[in-house]
């Protein structure tokens, strides 16, 4: 009876190692997502519009165009 409680031992062990190996790096991968969602919130994308206002970076008025 005893070589059951080995099995049984042994194949949720060897279950709960093979959840952990192909859960972990799932987790990893979402964490590191959700980190970089957070530069694109509406507050992060507008203090980064604050910080480098839109623009060809030209200081005076558009060029006439060629007649």
């Amino acid at each position: 009876m005893s070589d059951y409680y080995i099995a049984i031992a042994a194949s949720f062990f060897g279950f709960i190692a093979l959840a952990a190996i192909l859960l972990v790096p799932v987790y990893r991968f979402l964490r590191r997502q959700e980190s970089q969602s957070d530069d694109w919130t509406p507050e992060a994308l507008a203090e980064r519009r604050r910080r480098h206002p839109p623009g060809d970076g030209a200081t005076g008025p558009p060029p006439e165009p060629p007649a």
